[in-house]
Order: structure tokens, then C-alpha cells, then sequence
């Protein structure tokens, strides 16, 4: 299982946030590590965080961090301190009341080149409130979506990613939207984004990719007669290549 880095921006609300790490203690997956960023409290909330939750890395602003510049300051502490690859960001508010198995169902549902947003209900009536949400261009307008239909944008509030898919979409843009639509704009973007050409060389080139190229040259080397050997290994890397700018060419767009 990989291991899950949470990032929790907070503020002033030493009940609320408590809340939630009662929560966070109880999950049934243990192989998280909590980054509380703390953007100037003065309730002693990071202190009460600490009793709760000691292992947990403590980032403090003075009041001007916001929304955008706290995540923000959460990514650039896991630039110092990389994840691997596979490992699990998740961005969440202070105010969600979570299941036990809510870390660990999103770890399971989680797929590489994918963001994913918890679903939202009403703590009471149990009625779905936000499962992501249609943006149209056109318009300038933000809607529900209908049955069926893509999402092009989520929030950060219990916001699943990989750290190699994080990395490919980039940070957050705090002086240029400090708060509200800055986690759109981010899961936006997101959507927008090609599939890095990285990603997909990884995969072209993985042990589990039947059309590897260096597997093929290593078979022909062991098979093909000397006469046919440099004929099959331009074909092999002739097709290669043609792959490889076919990609870049026209690339899919990241799934949301």
C-alpha cells in the first residue's frame, strides 16, 4: 500500500479541527503522515494536533497564507521531503467528518493519471451535496452535473492524487487567487492537462509493455540471422519513434 500524505490547512477553529482528527485517528489505514498547515491560529490548535497526532509535520504561517498559499505551502514541503512516485496526496478541509475506511476506500479506488474528490453529504439528511462539478466556458458558469456527464472540476475538500500526477499538474497560484476558485482552477487545469510524456515512457518502456521496444531488439539479437538483424532493428525503433511523436503529437487529456 502506498503511503498517504495529508495536507490540512487550518485556522482558528481548535473544535472544529479536533473533529477531525478524532477522525483521522481512528481510520483503519495507519500508513499516513499528517501535514497541518496552521496559517496563524492562536487557539493553540497545532499544539492540540500534536497531543492527538505527534509524528505530524507542523508548517505556521502569520494569517496571510489563505486557502491557495497553504496548500501551497504543503507542496513545497513535500518538494523537500519527495513522496515516491506512488505515493498518495490527499487535500482536505478541517470541517469533514470522516468514515474509518475513508483513507483506506480511496488508496483502493485511487488509479495512476487520475484526481479524485470524496463524495459530500449532509452530515444529517445523508443527501449527496457535491460530487464534483461542470464548468461552462460559454457561460462562465459553474453547475451540477448531470447524470452521465464528465466533471471538469472538484474541490480540494478530500481531494485523492498520486504524487507523480501532482507533480505533472503543478502547484497552486496564491497571489493570483489567495481563496475561493483557486482549488477549481487547480483541478481545472488538471483536466486540461496533457499526459506527460514521462508517464507515458514509463509505460512504453515498462516490463509489463508488450511492444517494449528494448525487449524487441534483445529478442532479435537472440533469434534473427545476422543478415536480417539490422533490417528488424530499424523496424523495431523506426516504430518506436513513431509511437513516441504520434504521442506528443496527440496526447490524451488527464482523467478527472
Amino acid at each position: 500500500m502506498p503511503k498517504v500524505y495529508i495536507l490540512l490547512p487550518v485556522h482558528n477553529r481548535n473544535e472544529i479541527t479536533r473533529g477531525f482528527i478524532k477522525c483521522l485517528s481512528a481510520q483503519t489505514f495507519s500508513n499516513y503522515h499528517l501535514v497541518l498547515i496552521d496559517d496563524g491560529s492562536s487557539d493553540g490548535t497545532a499544539e492540540m494536533v500534536k497531543e492527538y497526532i505527534p509524528s505530524a509535520t507542523v508548517l505556521r504561517g502569520n494569517g496571510d497564507w489563505w486557502w491557495a498559499g497553504s496548500l501551497q505551502q504543503g507542496l513545497n514541503w513535500l518538494k523537500l521531503n519527495p513522496p515516491m512516485p506512488s505515493d498518495v496526496i490527499l487535500m482536505t478541509n478541517d470541517d469533514a467528518e470522516i468514515p474509518p475506511d475513508f483513507i483506506e476506500t480511496g488508496c483502493a479506488l485511487l488509479k495512476p493519471g487520475v484526481l479524485m474528490q470524496a463524495t459530500v453529504c449532509d452530515d444529517i439528511t445523508h443527501e449527496v451535496l457535491d460530487v464534483g462539478m461542470v464548468y461552462e466556458d460559454r457561460n462562465m458558469l459553474f453547475r451540477v452535473p448531470r447524470p452521465g456527464e464528465s466533471i471538469n472540476c472538484l474541490t480540494t475538500n478530500g481531494l485523492f492524487m498520486r504524487w507523480q500526477d501532482l507533480q505533472v499538474v503543478g502547484g497552486f497560484y496564491p497571489r493570483l487567487l489567495p481563496h475561493y476558485l483557486s482549488d477549481y482552477e487547480f483541478t481545472m487545469r488538471a483536466h486540461k492537462k496533457e499526459n506527460h510524456l514521462l508517464l507515458f515512457l514509463r509505460k512504453f518502456f515498462s516490463i509489463k509493455s508488450a511492444g517494449n521496444p528494448v525487449y524487441w531488439t534483445t529478442f532479435v539479437f537472440l533469434v534473427s540471422p545476422m543478415k536480417y538483424l539490422p533490417l528488424h532493428l530499424a523496424k523495431i525503433w523506426k516504430g518506436a519513434l513513431f509511437t513516441i511523436v504520434k504521442r506528443i503529437l496527440s496526447p490524451n487529456r488527464k482523467r478527472i
